[in-house]
């Protein structure tokens, strides 16, 4: 018989044998399981042995367990996984192993009651304007268990959910913020590139069922993490919850402002001068955000994210007509601004003025001007009394005077 059941024994062992529960398993190495095959045939003789008087009892037939118990490595293996309630998990492994039954072995977990010990994030919003079905989002996202090494993604969580893009990036921004204040791991978050209304720079999330843009984060804490949203009223709250605290997180935020540009475009429609503006000018803005996470006095920095959200340029349209060509632009564009009035040159052109002054005179005579020597005086001496000649008299041809 002792073989026979030692035959058995090694036949079951020779597959892996798993204990699972909450996202975790522990594989029980087959050395780990100490079997005592000659106390277990003696309990079976011992139980099925019937006393001489007893001879016309018919033959029973007896299911008993194997005695086994499991060594040090495999218990402290199910001891790690603090989401396992350990004695109650030994004993269903014990138990399983001891009937030879099937080599995967269901975890017994922890009273989850106890996981709203501690809350670990808060975050609180009013309700956009415009977002359809948010209602739907928090039934699918409340009371969602988190255990250690588990991941979670949005859209494998809400993915079903009947309501709109606008109001699947607002309930994951907040998601995001409050998981910010975890310690858990941020896997994958895209940026909606412009700063929603209800969040700030660094903090808001994206989500695109269509080309896979999720939300996703590792529970990378020990201990059994819950999620829990609900609408009241106008406003959306999410909250996360675990059964102890032992870290604490600070969320920092740097951010930096963009100055927008002046775009000019041109128009023939507008009037000289005129001027439309298409579209108001927005700061844009930088965000980094950065978590320091301190335990037993010692702290981390971990950098998160680097967003960039583009700044809205000022779009002007302005009139590509120009005034007619030889006419004042005031008597165009009518009487000039008040205020506004021209004012005489300042400077003078006395050559200028001596010059218009002597060619003026019938008298002048260029060819009497000549200054070859540079004394500022005519080479050519005037004749003074040339005014003074008798009436009737006049020059001949030789230059001589003529008189009647």
């Amino acid at each position: 018989m002792k073989t026979a059941l030692q035959t058995v024994i090694d036949a079951w062992v020779g597959e892996r044998i798993v204990v699972s529960g909450g996202g975790q398993e522990v594989l029980i190495d087959p050395s780990q399981i100490s079997f005592n095959v000659e106390a277990s045939v003696a309990q079976y003789e011992e139980t099925v042995d019937k006393p001489w008087f007893a001879f016309w009892e018919s033959e029973r037939v007896v299911h008993l367990p194997l005695q086994v118990t499991l060594l040090e490595d495999a218990t402290n293996a199910i001891s790690k996984i603090n989401t396992w309630d350990q004695e109650a998990t030994i004993q269903a492994v014990t138990t399983q192993i001891s009937y030879l039954k099937e080599h995967e072995i269901e975890a017994i977990l922890k009273d989850l009651s106890q996981v709203e010990n501690e809350r670990l994030a808060l975050v609180i919003k009013e309700l956009p304007d415009g977002a359809v079905d948010l209602e739907n989002i928090a039934e699918l996202l409340d009371d969602t268990i988190l255990y250690p090494g588990e991941t979670f993604s949005f859209i494998e969580k809400v993915g079903k959910t009947t309501a709109d893009r606008e109001a699947k990036n607002f309930v994951a921004s907040l998601l995001y913020e409050a998981v910010l204040h975890t310690e858990f791991e941020i896997l994958e978050r895209r940026s909606q590139e412009q700063v929603p209304a209800y969040s700030e720079a660094g903090m808001d999330a994206a989500i695109n069922i269509q080309y896979r843009e999720d939300l996703q984060f590792l529970n990378s804490s020990k201990s059994v993490a819950k999620i829990n949203a609900e609408v009241d009223d106008s406003q959306f709250k999410v909250e996360i919850y675990s059964d102890t605290k032992s870290k604490d997180v600070l969320v920092h935020i740097l951010k930096e402002d963009i100055s927008p540009r002046i775009i000019h475009r041109y128009s023939e429609e507008l009037p000289v001068g005129g001027e439309q503006l298409i579209q108001e000018e927005q700061k844009g803005m930088r965000a980094v955000v950065t978590r320091s996470i301190t335990v037993n006095g010692n702290t981390t920095e971990e950098s998160i994210s680097r967003d960039y959200y583009a700044p809205q340029n000022r779009i002007v349209l302005v009139s590509t007509q120009q005034p007619v060509s030889g006419i004042p632009e005031s008597s165009v564009t009518g009487n000039p601004p008040e205020n506004e009035t021209e004012e005489p040159s300042m400077e003078t052109n006395q050559d200028s003025g001596d010059e218009t002054n002597q060619t003026q005179n019938p008298e002048y005579d260029p060819d009497t001007q000549l200054d070859l020597d540079n004394n500022d005086l005519p080479d050519i001496p005037l004749n003074e009394d040339e005014n003074a000649l008798p009436e009737g008299s006049y020059y001949d041809k030789g230059g001589n005077i003529v008189i009647p």
